[in-house]
């Protein structure tokens, strides 16, 4: 039965009332507030301890209304949240001004700067580490003025009851208070200080006992509360005050609260409220009395527990589907307020992408604290960030697309590019392949060179050029990365470059009609500072945009929720209290999630916090059971879900609040029931093609396509036949083809150079020790020359050089020696190929083409038709010995002898007898005597694998032709790097 509403008297003492926390509660605390009014005539001041039950209590207010009221209290009473309330205190824009959170992180972390040793002391000597260590201080120091504010409200309460005016709260009586708060800290701090032996916590203490001011937060709240009490006094007619107990208060938070509710009872009736949960209670933690225990078990009998279901998932995804299951079938039941209680945040955050598929007609309420960082606007903000940030060669080419392919960058009417509309219709995608393409990785140069490179091949090729546009938008943001690297920046210089950096790009607008958005460019507000001291506090861009990142993590992103037929509101077990839900599933009850505690702030053990009369874990224990018992208690439906398997695979218990439920009332979970599909298990066998009639065949084929068809048939036909590929994108580092690629082009032009300078100085082809002087020189004269643009663009190319440059003088002994053999250089880079016939099925005669570019030809001195192909390879020479003994699944080489040995081709080789073919390693194994290593590999018994190569590339061809069954059979070595291993499903078979 609940208490009987106390008699509200004209003795100046706060009378106490409590309530039963059950379905119920806000019917009798509404009728409770009501009766008040009545009785003083006035309409009462209700103050809740926590603003969840706020709505809820207003709603009930409405509806328990009593008629013919006296026209005085015809309003509804006013419900306000503690600290809206103290907030709104009389004359509080004569407080010392509050400071931000940021400004009070700054304040903290510019000391932090000054004194290195305080940063290592702490262990948080990243941008981050001190920036998370300045947060951590200001909230220990916030919880030592806290433990202090008791002593501080009674010095107040001493200077108001001796008489002190505060009717007009001045400067004069501000400065008192400040005496006041020196004089408590300065008794509490050597009390404390004793208590405190390690070097870190005493560090605290001193940045508590100077930077505490009457501007934090927690001395503002003493003065609020005084502004109060002042106003009280100085009416005739003060309004009641009704104190509404949600939560437990702290030990210090009840000494507060105690005082305040006394001294405003000298003024006007008070009434505070509690809640009685000894017929609520479920455990005995939760009715915290003696003989708790007992009590428990009585109202766990005396419970509505028929709908109370207990269900375990044994995997996560499972768990998030069986929780959109339960709801959906609530819904389906007509129940249209639903709480998702979020013990499990991940498994909240699953159920809920699933339930959005439910549309519009479901309103999802997330108050879990949605993080503004984990929207896509503060991805697209950051992706610009990112790429301001990079070094001064320039940004790498994954962080440029990233910015360029955000949704909040209009790239298709780029107004900052003074370009129509029509003219950057795919301007990205066009950037993307070309820089793929050209393996350009990192670096505004290389950037400009693959754009460049792109123009001379189109022109070539006879194609469309590149986008003018492309080399316009690379200018403007390489103008933006200077102005950022060249800003000796502070809060005020970086808030105003970033502004202009939004504006400028096209941002602002679509931020602004983005909810998350609009939301954002409100917090970057905060980075303005308004004129304040810590505007010019000088910090390095990696220093302020940790700030920003910290700014983002701290705000949550609040949703905008529009009319539904129902509504799903997502929330933590203390947002329950006081709330009337139709169902409510709760989700993540097992024994690690359930209950869930905050761990101690950073320097403050749970002893400490409890010499403190802080927050414990005990307590926060307590308070859990208490919200728990209240939502069983109070609602009727409740679902409790939990994963019985960790991701170890280990068995996970349900709560052991909730087995203690179990094992008094015979409670067994039921099994998560998810529809299932029964099939036969049918192993795959290896991937086969079969070919479609009206699948072409090419008419041409290189030498790398003839190795895939080698190598797997099945990966010829998806590579070769399908045109599938591999979407391409950028990695870490420097590509390793880029450098083979420039190795190629510097040695051509070398020896181009070479045979120039023999017709000029005919004594180079005498000299031998001069020849290797000059080549020496050139070959590393063209090699810095080649590099310098990559280099330009990305720094860690200059490695690759420098390892090349260490095989120039071995690459010129090798060549030397090879001139004494009587070789000497013709051509490179030469494209060379063969019409090749064959059969097709019917009996008649074919051809298709085999081509490609032979990295260099050689002749004989003495006889020019004797021809030998070579092949640069930038691996090691142990590599190269191995394509020798697989020469024909790579007849890389014999294609290209075979190619030159076609008389009736038109290219320059055609007709020449190749009696050699060799491979050239880029990166022999330098000794000690780095002139002279082991480099080229020829083919061996060359003729006789010319005349298996012939047999086996028409065997192969026909059977191509012929259309026969492509099977894939490569080895493990092949299939590592394949990309048809997706299709083929190579490890599956």
């Amino acid at each position: 039965m609940p208490q009987p509403f106390p008699t509200l008297n004209a003795e100046k003492q706060v009378k106490t009332w409590a309530i039963e926390p059950n379905a119920k509660a806000l019917e009798q605390l509404a009728n409770g507030i009501w009766e008040c009014a009545i009785k003083t005539n006035q309409r009462p001041l209700v103050v809740l301890s926590t603003a969840g039950p706020l709505i809820g209590l207003r709603k009930v207010l409405e509806q328990q209304r009593p008629k013919n009221l006296s026209p005085q209290i015809a309003l509804l009473p006013q419900v306000i949240s503690m600290s809206d309330w103290l907030e709104s205190a009389p004359g509080a824009w004569k407080f010392p001004k509050k400071p931000s959170d940021l400004e009070r992180w700054l304040s903290v972390y510019a000391t932090l700067k000054e004194h290195d040793d305080l940063q290592v002391w702490f262990k948080a000597e990243s941008e981050a580490g001190a920036w998370g260590l300045a947060q951590a201080i200001i909230d220990a120091c916030d919880t030592l003025s806290n433990a202090v504010a008791p002593q501080l409200q009674k010095q107040i309460q001493a200077l108001q009851d001796a008489g002190q005016s505060k009717s007009e709260l001045g400067g004069q009586w501000i400065d008192r208070v400040k005496d006041l708060l020196d004089k408590t800290i300065n008794q509490v701090y050597p009390a404390l200080s004793r208590k405190i032996i390690d070097r870190e916590a005493k560090v605290l203490l001193a940045f508590w006992r100077y930077l505490a001011s009457p501007s934090d937060p927690v001395f503002r709240k003493q003065l609020a509360i005084a502004a109060h009490l002042e106003a009280a006094k100085q009416s005739h007619l003060a309004r009641p005050l009704i104190w509404v107990e949600t939560a437990d208060p702290t030990p210090l938070d009840q000494e507060l609260i105690s005082s305040l509710l006394q001294s405003y009872a000298n003024f006007a009736p008070v009434l505070e409220i509690k809640m009685d949960w000894r017929k609520v209670g479920l455990w005995a933690e939760a009715i915290g009395e003696e003989g708790g225990q007992a009590q428990a078990l009585e109202n766990i009998t005396n419970a509505q527990s028929a709908y109370w279901r207990l269900i375990a998932a044994k995997r996560f995804e499972e768990l998030a589907w069986v929780a959109a299951k339960v709801i959906e079938q609530h819904l389906i039941d007509g129940k249209t307020k639903i709480a998702l209680v979020a013990q499990d945040r991940l498994a909240a955050r699953r159920t809920r992408a699933l339930l959005s598929r439910l549309g519009p007609a479901l309103n999802i309420r997330d108050e879990t604290g949605w993080k503004l960082s984990t929207t896509r606007a503060a991805a697209s903000l950051m992706s610009w960030l990112e790429l301001m940030r990079a070094p001064k060669d320039g940004p790498s080419a994954k962080v440029l697309l990233e910015f360029l392919q955000n949704p909040f960058v209009d790239i298709e009417n780029p107004s900052w590019l003074n370009k129509q509309k029509d003219t950057c219709v795919g301007l990205v995608a066009e950037l993307e392949d070309i820089l793929i393409a050209s393996k350009a990785e990192s670096g505004w140069q290389t950037f400009y060179l693959a754009i460049e490179g792109a123009k001379e091949n189109a022109q070539r090729a006879g194609s469309s050029l590149p986008n003018p546009s492309l080399l316009q938008l690379l200018q403007f943001l390489r103008e933006k990365h200077y102005e950022w690297l060249m800003l000796k920046l502070d809060c005020k210089k970086a808030y105003a470059l970033l502004q202009n950096n939004l504006e400028a790009t096209g941002m602002v607008k679509n931020l602004e009609a983005d909810s998350a958005g609009k939301q954002l460019l409100e917090v970057l507000e905060a980075l303005d500072l308004q004129n304040t001291q810590y505007q010019r506090i000088p910090m390095y861009f990696s220093e302020w945009l940790s700030l920003l990142k910290t700014i983002l993590e701290g705000a949550s992103y609040q949703e905008e929720g529009g009319e539904a037929l129902a509504t799903l509101s997502i929330l933590p077990l203390s947002s329950t209290r006081l709330r009337e839900f139709d169902a409510v599933v709760i989700i993540g009850c097992d024994e690690q999630q359930l209950p869930a505690y905050s761990e101690p702030p950073l320097f403050f053990s749970d002893a400490l916090n409890a010499l403190l009369k802080t927050s414990t874990i005990a307590l926060q224990f307590a308070q859990q059971a208490r919200d728990l018992s209240e939502l069983l208690m109070s609602c009727t439906h409740v679902d409790l879900l939990w994963q019985s398997k960790s991701q170890k695979g280990e068995p996970l218990r349900p709560s052991a609040w909730i087995q203690r439920l179990q094992s008094a009332m015979n409670w067994e979970p039921v099994g998560a029931q998810l529809p299932k599909r029964a099939f036969d298990a049918q192993p795959m066998q290896m991937a086969v093609a079969h070919f479609e009639e009206d699948l072409p065949i090419p008419q041409s084929m290189s030498p790398s396509a003839y190795k895939a068809l080698r190598d797997c048939p099945y990966r010829y036909y998806v590579r070769s036949l399908l045109g599938l590929r591999k979407a391409k994108g950028f990695e870490e580092g420097f590509d390793a083809s880029l450098a083979g690629q420039t190795l190629h082009a510097l040695l051509k032009k070398f020896y181009h150079a070479l045979k120039t300078q023999e017709h000029t100085k005919p004594e180079l082809k005498i000299d031998s020790e001069l020849r290797r002087a000059w080549m020496l020189e050139q070959l590393n004269i063209y090699s810095e020359r080649e590099f310098a643009p990559l280099i330009e663009g990305d720094a860690r190319i200059t490695g690759t050089l420098r390892d090349w440059q260490k095989q120039i003088p071995s690459f010129v002994q090798w060549q030397l020696e090879r001139e004494q053999q009587g070789w000497q250089y013709l051509d490179g880079e030469v494209k060379v190929g063969f019409d090749l016939p064959y059969q097709i099925p019917d009996g008649e005669l074919a051809s298709i083409r085999i081509e490609g570019f032979a990295d260099r030809f050689d002749v004989q001195a003495n006889h020019q038709q004797s021809a030998s192909v070579l092949d640069y390879k930038h691996q090691r020479f142990e590599k190269v010995k191995l394509r020798a003994e697989h020469v024909l699944d790579d007849p890389q080489l014999l294609i290209y002898a075979r190619a030159a040995q076609e008389k009736q081709e038109t290219h320059r080789m055609a007709g020449h007898q190749v009696v050699q073919a060799e491979w050239v390693s880029l990166k022999a194994e330098i000794g000690k005597n780095d002139q002279y290593a082991e480099r080229a590999k020829a083919v061996a018994e060359l003729p006789e694998m010319m005349i298996q190569f012939n047999a086996q590339i028409t065997q192969d061809v026909e059977q191509l032709r012929a259309k026969k069954p492509m099977q894939a059979f490569a080895p493990d070595g092949v299939c590592q790097y394949c990309e048809a291993r997706g299709v083929c499903r190579k490890g599956i078979w």
